[in-house]
């Protein structure tokens, strides 16, 4: 816990988390390229667009403590890296192999980068700022796949895929030259974890309660995500490029919805804004998907839902250095967040895209209800049984 916010610092690593998440979405804006110049079939493609998220989401509780014994600025240049020179690799494969590898390994310093990045910022913010610093780390995801949306879309003419691949790669390598100048030299604490297995006991029951409720609301936002543009084409028309150029304006509600949690906290209770914030959510969901309704009442309504569950990221974000109880558990903490998250993105899309197939639309607000009950619960779970924070521990 920093006595003065470190606003350099903690932009850098934010800035490095952005470029790490266009990343993550620069396959979708050339999918049709790939699949046309290397012959990759739409199995293929799936997995080019979610393998980066399964180191995430097999071990992200151990680089909780490698990061934190390796050294927070360390972990996040090193991981940057690893992303940059993958994605240069990528930009140049030939043959499928060599694009999944490189995949693969990308998704390695993703996951020391969204493990590093959240505790490196709660380190440098001051207790008044904490919340307000983790509710705008909780917009790095969404923001970055906006961007490598937009961005994409519009390189991808001139400049064809492995063009988009250099130019998304040199966005990452300059976040990392940026971080390089702004972010303090590691210091070795007396409190660095030094044993993995004791780590793992000493992380308090509070902050797996969290990472629970945050594989929930992180299956309920992607899934409603994924499933709005076949939604919007199979019920309402839509070309594929309106329906996702529509969701990727929906998509922008979640960055609000994290940054107005920035501004709540410190005035509202946590339990009151996970409260309001679920059952809005909920609420949007069932105008959003009612059979019969008009694209002016889905849009606005699909917004609404994604502006909640941005809400309840940040809020997730935020509320991990005080479930972890003790500064050197604040790593480990993140990263066990960020894996049962990263089970949310992997597992939620596949299994309600099944439901729906069986049970038909009408089945995602009931999901929706479901989910949102279990996030609450599961949070002010973790709430009441977050341990006393010791004195270097953001409140």
């Amino acid at each position: 816990m920093a006595e003065k916010s470190d606003w350099a610092s903690i932009l850098s690593a934010f800035l490095i988390g952005v470029a790490s998440a266009v990343q993550v979405g620069r396959i979708a804006p050339v999918a049709t390229l790939l699949q046309n110049d290397l012959r990759l079939d739409l199995l293929a493609i799936g997995w080019l667009v979610s393998l980066i998220t399964a180191a995430s989401a097999v071990l992200g509780l151990a680089a909780g403590y490698w990061v934190v014994r390796a050294g927070l600025r360390r972990s996040l240049i090193v991981g940057a890296l690893v992303i940059g020179v993958s994605a240069l690799v990528s930009a140049g494969a030939a043959a499928v192999p060599v694009l999944i590898g490189a995949r693969i390994i990308e998704g390695i310093g993703y996951l020391f980068v969204v493990v590093a990045a959240p505790t490196l910022i709660a380190r440098e913010a001051a207790p008044k700022d904490t919340a307000g610093a983790l509710a705008l780390w909780g917009t790095f995801f969404t923001f970055g796949l906006s961007l490598a949306a937009f961005a994409g879309g519009a390189l991808v003419d001139p400049l064809g895929w492995r063009g988009w691949f250099v130019v998304s790669a040199g966005l990452i390598l300059l976040s990392v030259g940026l971080a390089f100048l702004s972010i303090p030299q590691d210091t070795r604490s007396e409190d660095t974890p030094t044993d993995l297995r004791r780590t793992f006991t000493d992380i308090p029951k509070a902050a797996w309660l969290l990472g629970a409720a945050f594989l929930g609301v992180t299956l309920l936002a992607l899934s409603i995500l994924s499933l709005l543009p076949t939604f919007l084409v199979q019920e309402h028309g839509l070309t594929p490029s309106a329906a996702g150029g529509t969701t990727g304006g929906v998509a922008l509600a979640s960055i609000a919805g994290s940054l107005c949690y920035g501004l709540l906290a410190h005035r509202v209770p946590e339990a009151g804004i996970a409260t309001l914030a679920a059952g809005a959510l909920v609420a949007a969901t069932v105008p959003t998907f009612a059979e019969g309704a008009m694209l002016d009442q889905i849009i606005p309504f699909a917004a609404a839902a994604v502006f909640m569950s941005g809400l309840l990221v940040a809020q997730t974000f935020a509320a991990v250095p005080r479930v972890a109880g003790a500064s050197h558990l604040v790593g480990p903490s993140n990263g066990l967040v960020a894996q049962l998250g990263s089970v949310g993105a992997l597992t939620g899309p596949p299994l309600i895209g099944a439901l729906v197939a069986s049970a038909g639309w009408a089945a995602v607000p009931v999901v929706a209800a479901a989910f949102a009950a279990t996030f609450l619960l599961l949070f002010l779970l973790a709430l009441r049984a977050q341990p006393a924070q010791s004195p270097e521990t953001p409140a």
